[in-house]
């Protein structure tokens, strides 16, 4: 039996369908998502860019609103992500003019890791939605950060060649100072007494809309937490928006159209050594060509680590350019611009095992899975660069 409730998402086209049901004796809370058309735009915004849509081969095991939820999520954090523009307008559009769909590799939420809230609450509504959670051993930990972390992947094998992973962290807030877990408390407190479903609402709420499942917090709070961890107060600012996405450049072509007039070596020498990705044995574009044009194109690099992020077996490079900064209103009235979203680029190579395979027969599972603490730790600091210069200012 269900005892079924609906809501409206405050800016979009979207309802919000929770039933109270019982599985096998269980008593639990499942979400549905009645959304906008795929590609259609969010109230008042712009439509999603061709080349970010989603699309699944017949036969994919996925429910039907899977992707209509992601195209949301992409089109609030397309329009607060200018960078995102430039890297389309000035690199992927001209380089690979032929490519309709660029690919995701993963998006990457930033949450509070509270009760009712955190990994779990996303975890509520992915699950539904055909992703499972992945077991890393050992657990993916940022000691210095004070971040927990995991990822989910769609449950159908062959959803995940264009189903972006899920990467989704919380930071510890018991490990805060006692001023900073006030102010998280503040924020986020209302989701431990608050019944599971009306948690799932708001928490889906927040994710569609792109915002916060709570009021838009006073500068002073912002600050406070800022000063202690400028992930705390990234997540306070902006909730469930979508941190980045990453696009998957082993699945763009690996020449491109303007290779016979890509950036000098110079421009690409400030990229840190990386392995030779460039091989006709691994798929897609070169990661560090690919930071030139970014750097061509006018674009900061996050360079903490070097511009490519690699991982200890070498099957793993990741880069990311600076998030943006956009003006922000807090609760108290007062404006502030603040870093905001970024976006991310990997290329996963041939795992050794499938060193025989012809490159033409090589797809998504024959190349190296899953995530690197370092690499993350590294490219967590989109944002805190972003930040730091508006301080500098």
């Amino acid at each position: 039996m269900c005892r079924a409730a609906a809501r409206a998402v405050a800016g979009t086209s979207a309802q919000v369908h929770v039933a109270s049901c019982s599985h096998s004796g269980a008593r639990r809370s499942c979400v549905a998502v009645t959304a906008a058309a795929p590609h259609a735009a969010a109230l008042g915004g712009p439509a999603l860019p061709r080349e970010l849509h989603i699309t699944l081969p017949p036969g994919c095991k996925v429910p039907p609103v899977t992707v209509p939820v992601l195209h949301q999520v992409l089109q609030h954090y397309a329009a607060r992500t200018p960078r995102l523009g430039v890297v389309l307008e000035r690199v992927t559009r001209p380089g690979w003019p032929g490519v309709e769909a660029l690919g995701h590799d993963h998006f990457a939420f930033r949450t509070f890791g509270v009760p009712g809230l955190g990994i779990s609450s996303l975890e509520r509504v992915l699950v539904p939605l055909g992703y499972e959670r992945v077991a890393d051993t050992p657990p993916l930990a940022f000691p210095a950060k004070k971040l927990a972390a995991t990822w989910f992947r769609a449950a159908d094998p062959e959803a995940r060649r264009r189903l972006p992973r899920v990467f989704v962290s919380e930071i510890q807030v018991e490990k805060l100072s006692p001023r900073a877990q006030e102010v998280i408390r503040r924020a986020g407190g209302w989701a431990a007494a608050a019944p599971a479903e009306e948690v799932l609402v708001q928490v889906t709420g927040a994710l569609l809309a792109g915002t916060t499942p709570w009021p838009a917090p006073h500068l002073a709070d912002y600050e406070l937490l800022m000063a202690e961890s400028e992930y705390a107060g990234w997540v306070l600012a902006h909730g469930y928006s979508l941190n980045h996405t990453a696009l998957a450049l082993h699945r763009l072509p690996s020449s491109s159209s303007s290779s016979s007039s890509s950036p000098s070596s110079s421009s690409s020498s400030s990229s840190s050594p990386s392995p030779s990705s460039s091989s006709s044995s691994n798929p897609g574009a070169d990661i560090s060509d690919f930071n030139a044009r970014l750097q061509a194109a006018g674009l900061d690099l996050n360079p903490e680590g070097g511009l490519v992020k690699v991982s200890p077996d070498g099957l793993l490079l990741q880069s990311a350019v600076v998030a943006d900064r956009l003006g922000f209103r807090f609760g108290c009235g007062a404006r502030r611009d603040i870093a905001a979203a970024y976006v991310e680029f990997v290329q996963r190579l041939r795992l050794p095992q499938y060193s025989d395979l012809a490159a033409e027969q090589v797809g998504e599972e024959h190349l190296r899975e899953g995530f690197e603490v370092g690499n993350a730790d590294r490219i967590f600091e989109s944002t805190t660069l972003a930040a730091a210069a508006g301080a500098n200012q």
